[in-house]
């Protein structure tokens, strides 16, 4: 039987080359020697070092292509893979993360570096420059009493800066218009409703008020943390709701309660107890009888129902 000829154009050759004289070679430039990149330089454009490049290769992590060759056994990636893989990762949040905390000591972000460098000298100025808490570094004074009052000294200097963290004049409107966002979405889609035919108009009730999760676990670390900056602004909200929608003081809090109360349930303490109320409706022990403000109509200044 005659070699398989090659079909050129519609006629059949038979003076075709044998199969092993027709193979190609292909150019792959990216692949020669002087292209490959090993680890230290492919990390390095990552902006990463060669060790934490080794850790994402052994746990398969941020992506890292497979190499294109080994070289006696150490992985080599051709220019382009590894500008596409930095590029990439660049773009990821890990990138962004790195790309922020670049220069830190302890690859944090800015905001973080800037809470850990205030406790820091706040802890210095506790430990070592009060003679009355440094005299307990001496071993025969230190024991669990003196190390807890220690401690508790440093715990209550983290809780007194709760509004350096999360400034509560920034919170506080955010949360107030969180709060009407959710409120205007759950009227909006009421009134569609009842244009519908679908429900019967009812405005005594006011049950369509509502808080998505996240804004009402947001209200609720709000009313535990800064309960006297929660309390002018839940007034406020109050009264921006009566002006918008007529809304009765006593709905909007009622609303307010219930959705507090429902976070509160399961907000637990380091100690396992549930914080503040137990149980829903039950206002948390602290809370003011009456708003900021608060007046005896409708306008959303009086007092919670």
């Amino acid at each position: 039987m005659a070699p398989v000829a090659l079909i050129d154009e519609g006629w059949l050759l038979d003076d075709a080359l044998p199969l092993e004289k027709c193979v190609v070679d292909l150019a792959s430039p990216e692949l020669t020697g002087g292209q490959l990149l090993g680890v230290p330089e492919m990390a390095a454009l990552g902006d990463i070092t060669a060790s934490t490049l080794r850790a994402y290769i052994s746990r398969r992590s941020s992506d890292v292509p497979m190499p294109q060759a080994s070289v006696g056994g150490r992985a080599q990636w051709s220019r382009p893979v590894a500008e596409d893989w930095a590029e990439a990762r660049r773009r990821s949040a890990e990138g962004v993360r790195a790309a922020m905390s670049a220069g830190d000591r302890d690859d944090l972000s800015p905001g973080a570096a800037d809470v850990r460098d205030r406790f820091a000298a706040d802890f210095l100025g506790t430990l070592w420059e009060r003679p009355d808490v440094r005299k307990r570094w001496i071993l025969r004074q230190r024991n669990e009493a003196s190390v807890r009052e220690v401690a508790d000294s440093l715990a209550w200097s983290v809780a007194v800066s709760l509004d350096h963290i999360l400034p509560t004049d920034i919170l506080g409107p955010t949360i107030r218009h969180a709060v009407l966002d959710d409120f205007a979405y759950m009227i909006n889609l009421r009134d569609k409703r009842q244009k519908k035919g679908e429900e019967e108009p009812d405005k005594e009730s006011w049950w369509d008020l509502n808080l998505t999760v996240p804004v009402a676990k947001m209200l609720d670390w709000f009313i535990r943390h800064h309960p006297d900056s929660a309390q002018w602004y839940i007034g406020e909200i109050m009264r921006e709701a009566h002006g918008r929608w007529g809304t009765p003081a006593q709905a909007t809090g009622r609303a307010l309660r219930g959705r507090w109360s429902w976070t509160a349930s399961w907000t637990k303490t380091p100690s396992g107890s549930t914080s503040h109320a137990s149980h829903p409706g039950s206002p948390p022990p602290d809370r003011p009888a009456r708003m900021k403000g608060a007046g005896a109509n409708d306008s959303g200044s009086g007092p919670l129902p």
